[in-house]
Formats: C-alpha cells, structure tokens, sequence
C-alpha cells in the first residue's frame, strides 16, 4: 500500500511539474513580444512576419469557432444524453456510451479529411459560397468531434442522479418528461456544464481539422458576425507558421505567446469543467 501511494503520487508530482515547465516555456519564450507590444499584441489586428504582430483576428477566429461548435452540437448532445440516461435500457445504454467513446477516440486528421472531402463542399454547395472553407464549415466540423465528449459525460451526470429524485416526482404525480425536466437535470446541472466546458476546451484547441477547412485568413470578418467569411484559430495559426519560424526570432516570440494564450483558455475551461464534474460525483 505504501508502494502504490508513493508511485501515484510521484507520477502526480511529475504530471505538475511537467505542466509547471510547459507553462514558464512559454512565458519565456513569448516575452520578447509581449514586452515590445504589451497591448497592442492582444489587441492589434495586423500580422505581417517581421513587422507587426496582432493576435485579435485569432482569438476571434478561435471564439467564433468555438461558439458555433457549441449552439450547433449542444441541443442535439444534450437530448441525446437525456434519451440515453432516461429512456434505454442498460444494455442499449452501455452499447451507446462505446459508441460515442469510440467517436470521441477518432483522430482529428481524420475528421478534418472528411470535412475537406464532405463538408466544405456541402456549404458551399447550399448556400451558393466561392470558397465552403468558412466560420461555419469550422464550426460545423467541431460540432461534430466534441459531440461525443458532451454527450458521454453529460449522460454520466443525468445517471448519477439518485433514483429517489425519480421516484419522489412520479409519485406526486409528474409525468416522466415533466420528471426530467424538474427534477432529473436540474440537480444534473453542474454536470453537464462540467462537459460542456471539457468539451470546449477540445475544441478549442483542435489544429488540424480546424486548419484543413477554416480558410486562414488573419481578419475579422465584416461584419463580425459573418458566418461565411474564412478565418483563422489560434491553434490554426500555430500549426501553419510554427515550422516557419523555426524556433528563434521576433515570429517565434508571438507565436509562442499565441500559444501561451491558448493554454490559459484551456486550462481554465478544462478546470471548470472538472470541479463542476467532481461536485456531481
């Protein structure tokens, strides 16, 4: 016993001091052009290499994306977690768990293949666009990769519900939707923004399906809320100009602060995500 607690607790210790020395990396690493811009980085517009470096168009481009994933996937994530924790049996229940953890396993080149191959075209097919590599193509594609993320953690949280809530409205005399909508997922709530954070905080850092279908254009649409104009993710940005800088000099700098900003949006959804987890559990 004093093996395993020893061990467990050197491989947690290791887990923070590994996250505790990507963190002061980046800080490093990104100092130069955050000392030289300070503000006008997070909040400048233009990126042209060796000039002037902007960050605003990706942290919109990676919002907007995000944004999108979410009002997309989050009716259809969370009735299918209320169909599944409430109205299947436990065999169908555990066979569609493995299917959305087998979903949620897949590679995201893979998804990003087939939002080149499927959905860029379908979007530019159905709304008469030049160019299907849009906002909305990126959103579309996320939407579907974090969907079995909400769903399989969202339904954890509907089926930890003790069954005394259940019993206690349907003898008062609800009906079992009234039951789910009273009683079943409010007391479900943190659990299921718990999984929605965990699911942002993927989404959030997807590089290359994102890369593959958002057009990578460093601007903010006109207007801001343009579905349809290409744009460019924080993660996106990283994955097309990181072997250019080739780890030295002014571009390096800000990409590595691009980087820094990410993780610290990561972090914090992903925290989220777990305390509200752990205070269903």
């Amino acid at each position: 016993m004093d093996f395993f607690r020893i061990s467990t607790a050197f491989m947690a210790l290791i887990s923070l001091v590994l996250i505790a020395g990507l963190f002061a990396f980046l800080v490093l690493q990104s100092a130069p052009v955050l000392a030289g811009q300070q503000w006008s980085f997070l909040l400048g517009q233009d990126w042209w290499a060796g000039e002037v470096y902007g960050a605003l168009p990706m942290i919109y481009g990676s919002l907007m994306v995000t944004g999108v994933a979410l009002v997309m996937v989050l009716p259809v994530a969370i009735g299918g977690a209320v169909f599944t924790s409430e109205f299947l049996s436990p065999n169908q229940r555990l066979w569609v768990k493995a299917m959305m953890e087998l979903f949620a396993g897949i590679p995201g080149i893979i998804y990003g293949l087939l939002g080149v191959a499927l959905l860029a075209g379908w979007v530019k097919d159905s709304f008469g666009l030049i160019d299907g590599n849009t906002i909305l193509t990126a959103g579309l594609l996320l939407g579907i990769m974090i969907l079995p993320t909400i769903l399989t953690l969202s339904e954890d949280a509907l089926h930890a519900v003790p069954g005394q809530y259940r019993d206690t409205s349907l003898s008062l005399g609800l009906t079992k939707l009234q039951m789910i909508k009273s009683a079943v997922i409010p007391v479900a709530l943190p659990g299921i923004a718990g999984a929605i954070f965990l699911g942002l905080g993927r989404a959030m850092g997807e590089t290359i399906a994102v890369m593959l279908v958002i057009g990578g254009l460093d601007k903010i649409a006109e207007p801001w809320y343009d579905l349809f104009a290409p744009a460019q993710s924080i993660a996106s940005k990283l994955g097309r100009e990181a072997a250019e800088a080739i780890g030295s000099g002014q571009q390096w700098s800000a990409l590595m602060a691009l980087g820094l900003i990410l993780f610290l949006l990561v972090m914090i959804l992903t925290f989220m995500g777990n305390l509200l987890l752990k205070r269903v559990r």
